[in-house]
């Protein structure tokens, strides 16, 4: 019989959301090294543009999605590393 306990089931949490920012933040550091902007100088570049640039587009959308699920793991993290979770 295996026992899991609470810890445990949180410590594999954590792990698999780390896993998962580390990741994301390799994808957002290639797209800032491709472009030599932040994602905030992107995007400004971007919606300036007067021709559109279909390959810095498809970039863009990528990284506004990165961007996205980057904050939604943080948040996680943040709520793990002072308890504001629920098991059930």
């Amino acid at each position: 019989m295996v026992i899991i306990n609470q810890e445990s089931v949180k410590d594999m949490f954590i792990a698999n959301l780390m896993y998962d920012l580390h990741r994301v933040k390799g994808k957002i550091s290639l797209l800032q090294k491709k472009h030599s902007k932040s994602f905030k100088e992107f995007e400004k570049t971007i919606k300036e543009n007067k021709q559109e640039d279909f390959e810095e587009w498809d970039d863009y959308m990528e990284w506004k999605a990165y961007e996205k699920v980057l904050k939604r793991l943080l948040n996680e993290k943040k709520d793990l590393e002072v308890g504001n979770y629920k098991m059930s």
